[in-house]
């Protein structure tokens, strides 16, 4: 009953308001409104609440989860397409020409004819042969305004192949020489006439040669050298020497050593003129180096059975080096011990002083100490350089001397004396590259004998240098020049201490070419440019200026 009361007031209060706003309403819009300016409708900031509930919970439940794993191969099912190389261009191969001929004629009446043919390029096998022909029919002043015939007639023809095989070359030639000269130096005091067909030496030797000879750097594989060769000369007095000689080098390389041996077999059998007795020396060298990146160490034995008729002789010669690369090439000090057994044999003292006394017998020389020290390298890839000193026991070293004391000898040919000495040498050596046009290369030597018996060392000259300077001015002319200088030199005349004294030489020879095309080109060469009267030998008299002209043509 209460709530129905209620109720009722309640609608009634409700139903006056309502009426009350309405009836406001209609008021207000009954009356006028004057707008003073544009309604500008404005929205207030509204702002966000940042607070997110969060919920702290003090228990933490960590999962554990239990998992294992299952290889399994996967197929990609991609294919390696390989690489082509890349090629490069190389720069295509200069032109040979696999012969030539080169023909000239000189002041001294001096005709040259040189030939030289050989195959082209192949990585199987090389073979040519060489021709040359030089000679003059000069004469020369000799003391007291005598002129006597010099000349000389000097042919060379050569055969010669190689076959390459895989690590392997083996190597043939064979050869023809002969050698004329004349015994023109003489006594002048002493009153001859001597005739050219009297003087008259001619050398004529015959020599063949072969030689097998593998190359493997490796460590899997032993190198082999072997060699061959035999030589046959003979004089225009019937002398003759027949010399046979086998030779070999055997070595292995490991890691960082090589081990080795070397020998060989010579054999010289000579006419009785020459020397009641053949000689034959065996030599038998083994030898262990080691090297690294710094240093090369080997050493060996020397040893020499030298049986010459009933006698017979056996020789021992410590040998070994060492050299240690200081800076990157550029300073590499080395010193060593040396020793060995030289054959002074009837043909290679001919060709040292061809006016030597026909079939002259011979001693071979023992060099029975041989102590080194240098310094050697490279400044840089232009520049080299090696100084070397060196102190040698020698025992019968050859000198030549006069014949003067032969019964009417005028002293046109040489004798050979013996002598023990100490020899100690020094030696220097230059060679600079400028540039690709400009190169020169000098080399000198100084030596001091101590002799046993002898007064001096004879036609030993203490002292000579070698330059050697060439010039290529744009690949047309190339510019040459030689210089050559010999100290003094002492000749002896008799047993009683008398001998002459050769002045000191200095020779300078210059020469240019002219490359007309690359087959045709022309030289000249001029000899003894100061026109020195200077001796080779005592009694022997060096020609004076000559001139030499030339054309070479290649095809």
């Amino acid at each position: 009953m209460i709530q129905k009361i209620i109720t009722y007031i309640l609608l009634i209060v409700l139903t006056l308001v309502f009426t009350k706003f309405s009836y406001s309403q209609e008021e207000q819009l009954a009356k006028e409104v004057q707008v003073v300016k544009p309604y500008e409708p404005t929205i207030s900031d509204a702002f966000k609440i940042n607070r997110l509930p969060r919920i702290t919970d003090t228990l933490k439940l960590v999962p554990k989860v239990k998992y294992s794993l299952q290889t399994k191969q996967l197929n990609l099912g991609y294919s390696i397409e390989p690489i082509k190389p890349a090629k490069m261009v190389g720069e295509p191969l200069v032109e040979l020409y696999n012969s030539y001929v080169t023909v000239g004629i000189g002041t001294k009446v001096l005709p040259v004819i040189e030939a030289y043919v050989n195959n082209l390029r192949s990585k199987e096998y090389s073979y040519g042969a060489y021709y040359k022909h030089m000679s003059s029919f000069a004469k020369i002043t000799l003391d007291d305004d005598i002129r006597q015939d010099a000349g000389f007639h000097d042919n060379d023809l050569r055969f010669f192949g190689k076959k390459f095989i895989k690590n392997t070359i083996i190597f043939a030639d064979m050869g023809l020489k002969s050698n004329t000269m004349y015994h023109y130096g003489y006594d002048t005091s002493v009153d001859t006439i001597l005739l050219k067909d009297n003087i008259k030496q001619n050398f004529l030797l015959l020599d063949l040669n072969a030689n097998y000879k593998t190359n493997y750097i490796d460590s899997t594989h032993v190198n082999y050298d072997f060699g061959f060769s035999l030589d046959y000369l003979k004089d225009n007095f019937e002398n003759h020497e027949l010399a046979f000689k086998i030779n070999g080098d055997i070595n292995k390389i490991f890691t960082s050593e090589m081990i080795g041996v070397n020998f060989s077999i010579e054999h010289y059998s000579v006419n009785e003129t020459i020397d009641s007795s053949n000689n034959t020396v065996v030599k038998i060298n083994p030898w262990v180096g080691k090297f690294g990146e710094k240093f090369r160490v080997k050493a060996g034995l020397n040893i020499f059975s030298d049986n010459r008729g009933d006698f017979s002789n056996t020789y021992y010669f410590p040998t070994g080096s060492l050299e240690y690369n200081i800076v990157n090439n550029i300073i590499i000090p080395y010193a060593g011990v040396d020793g060995k057994l030289e054959i002074n044999n009837y043909q290679s003292t001919t060709t040292i002083n061809p006016f030597i006394t026909p079939g002259l017998g011979l001693k071979n020389t023992d060099y029975k100490i041989i102590l080194f020290a240098g310094l050697k390298g490279n400044f840089s890839s232009s520049i080299f350089y090696n100084f070397k000193a060196t102190y040698s026991l020698i025992d019968n070293m050859p000198f030549f001397v006069n014949n003067l004391e032969q019964t009417d000898s005028i002293g046109n040919q040489f004798n050979v004396v013996y002598d023990n000495i100490q020899l100690i040498s020094y030696f220097g050596e230059l060679s600079v590259a400028a540039s690709e046009k400009l190169n020169f290369h000098i080399m000198a030597n100084y030596r001091d004998y101590k002799m046993d018996k002898e007064e001096k060392a004879w036609h030993k000259p203490t002292f000579d240098l070698t330059f050697a300077a060439r010039y290529n001015i744009k690949n047309k002319i190339i510019v040459k020049a030689d210089l050559f200088a010999i100290g003094k030199r002492y000749a002896k005349i008799d047993d009683t201490g008398n001998f002459n004294e050769l002045e000191s030489v200095i020779d300078i020879n210059i020469g240019a070419e002219y490359r007309y095309s690359k087959i045709l080109s022309g030289f000249i060469q001029i000899n003894n440019l100061l026109s020195e009267k200077y001796y080779t030998w005592n009694y022997y008299p060096a020609y004076g200026l000559n001139i030499l002209l030339g054309i070479t043509y290649s095809f």
